[in-house]
């Protein structure tokens, strides 16, 4: 898997962009040709000091799915942490989907839809050497007390990812940075229990939104000074093609139940 060069400006955000690529085939249908290739996106975050790959929920599952499939075969796949600009190796971390624990949410009515991967502490090690940043509490705890000047939303766009290896090439993936405006959901749509980020994206580009999903949101303050401040404020879940309006869960609110939820597992663990 290769990476292709973005700009500075992307470059410096993708310390906060993972992706979880796999190859695979479809048996037999696909035995005598090139593998299909996917890529989602991500961030990692710690939840009780262990290190995770956090994506969209209704992403997890379609992995989870794919990889029980009878009739698919996942020839491999890896972390892909090499879009930052402190990148040391642009070599994908290799990792064991097959056998991985994968936890998620999709719940459309509660307006729920993120997931996590726990990763080992040898690779977590790997993944910080290689510039990537991960999400802690200080990222979430406070942002309803941050006034925002602005949003945008980083992500892997599937109409800029192969979906096939290229032989003797490999796939490849394409970070893309993309602007939102705040807006309010499509009145027609039925009320989630928990609020959502709702926002549209600001110009023609990408065309489509899909393979973003699990991609952070940031939401940046512009203060006196030359420093601009952000936070990650929300991660992507789906979005409206005709409208341009993106749904998203907000960052306080899959962090705190996440946490909530391994206190608890603890908890009953000990006891």
């Amino acid at each position: 898997m290769t990476t292709a060069p973005g700009n500075g400006l992307v470059q410096y955000f993708c310390q906060h962009l993972v992706g979880l690529g796999v190859t695979y085939r479809h048996i037999p249908d696909d035995d005598d040709k090139p593998e299909r290739f996917s890529i989602c996106s991500g961030t990692l975050i710690f939840i009780h000091g262990v290190l995770c790959f956090l994506t969209a929920g209704h992403v997890l599952k379609e992995l989870d799915e794919l990889r029980s499939h009878p009739k698919v075969r996942i020839e491999s796949s890896a972390f892909a942490d090499t879009f930052g600009l402190r990148t040391i190796s642009d070599v994908p971390m290799p990792f064991d989907l097959v056998n991985a624990d994968l936890f998620y949410v999709d719940d459309d009515g509660e307006g729920l839809d993120f997931g996590v991967i726990a990763i080992d502490p040898h690779f977590a090690r790997l993944l910080s050497k290689n510039g990537v940043v991960a999400l802690s509490e200080e990222q979430w705890a406070h942002q309803h007390r941050v006034t925002f000047d602005g949003y945008a939303l980083l992500g892997l766009p599937t109409e800029l990812t192969p979906g096939r290896v290229t032989p003797g090439v490999g796939a490849s993936a394409t970070p893309v940075m993309v602007f939102l405006t705040p807006a309010t959901a499509d009145p027609n749509r039925k009320p989630r229990r928990h609020a959502q980020f709702v926002a549209k994206i600001d110009g023609p580009e990408p065309k489509s939104a899909e393979g973003m999903s699990g991609g952070p949101i940031f939401g940046f303050r512009i203060d006196p000074g030359p420093e601009v401040r952000y936070w990650v404020v929300a991660l992507q879940s789906s979005w409206d093609p005709v409208t341009r309006t993106i749904y998203a869960t907000p960052m306080p609110t899959l962090a705190s139940l996440m946490t909530e939820w391994a206190s608890e597992a603890i908890k009953d663990a000990t006891t």
